[in-house]
């Protein structure tokens, strides 16, 4: 069964306003105007702000918790705490000799 054809072409007919046809360049397309996050937040219904807000504060919330827990489950070794150093036990173990401290 031959194919059917579409549109009143006889056979062996080109349309010629198919393959002299050149696409034409089309405009870019509009830019909108650039908009800092803070008008990008203030843009959001105050509903949902709200409820951003609230999801920040939770999270954040949740770290500080899960932090006090696994310093609790893991602690540190004692040698890589923080030790308060002295400025005179500093100027002490330069190369120079010590100086003197006065006696009070």
């Amino acid at each position: 069964m031959p194919a059917k054809r579409s549109g009143g072409l006889a056979s062996g007919a080109v349309s010629l306003s198919m393959t002299s046809r050149r696409a034409q360049p089309q405009p870019p397309p509009p830019q909108r105007p650039r908009r800092t996050i803070w008008q990008m937040y203030k843009g959001i219904e105050p509903r949902y702000r709200i409820l951003l807000g609230m999801g920040f504060m939770g999270f954040s919330m949740f770290g500080l918790w899960a932090s006090d827990k696994l310093e609790e489950a893991f602690p540190a070794p004692s040698d890589t705490r923080v030790t308060h150093i002295r400025h005179r036990d500093l100027a002490a173990t330069s190369d120079e000799a010590p100086a003197k401290q006065p006696k009070q």
